[in-house]
């Protein structure tokens, strides 16, 4: 089913004094299955809110447009059930001395599924067409063995969530097309220096 609500909803990383009431609301959360790593010494780990705001300057919180509502479905062009490409997505502001921009799509209930992560985007990089990357950005190998994308596909008659996240890097990795998802997910946790996540689900 296609998702009712309209595409385009602009999400802000929150930094700052905002930071409190991101640390407030995840302390009334159960666990929801993800294994990042804590932020190390020097990062900054932002989960964005279901806000529209003004795109923001090098500098300023990210900003993380994805074409589903916060947490609620994804369009099913972009699953197994449709065309299974990479959505359209775009951000802005982050730390001024970011390297390189990466993604990371997980399964929240099944973590262990490797669906999409990307590195080296470079760092004048602000969009990725739908079903494209940039030169130079590298793909780890997800579950069905393709340096690609492989989107939602929950079993028949369940929801999955799902949390799509945008890291500003500080450094470019390195890596390769093909290298297996969970280094390349843990190298860019390490180097990450600002994360921006938008959640959504998908029910088959």
């Amino acid at each position: 089913m296609r998702n009712p609500n309209a595409p385009g909803t602009a999400l802000r990383a929150t930094v700052g004094a905002v930071i409190p009431v991101c640390l407030l609301l995840a302390s009334c959360s159960t666990d929801d299955g993800r294994t990042m790593r804590p932020p190390g010494a020097g990062q900054t780990e932002s989960v964005a809110p279901a806000t529209t705001v003004e795109p923001g300057p090098a500098g300023s919180p990210i900003l993380l447009t994805v074409p589903w509502k916060e947490g609620g479905a994804i369009d099913p062009r972009f699953t197994c059930d449709g065309n299974n490409v990479s959505p359209p997505l775009s951000w802005s502001g982050g730390p001024e001395e970011v390297s390189a921009w990466a993604m990371i799509l997980t399964d929240l209930d099944a973590p262990e599924f490797a669906h999409w992560t990307v590195t080296n985007i470079d760092s004048a990089t602000t969009a990725l067409a739908e079903g494209q990357l940039p030169d130079l950005a590298v793909a780890g190998m997800n579950s069905d063995a393709k340096p690609d994308w492989t989107g939602p596909c929950p079993p028949e008659g369940s929801t999955h969530r799902y949390s799509l996240s945008v890291y500003a890097l500080g450094q470019v990795l390195e890596a390769q097309s093909g290298d297996p998802s969970a280094s390349m997910r843990a190298a860019i946790e390490s180097a990450a220096l600002e994360v921006a996540t938008s959640e959504f689900t998908y029910s088959r």
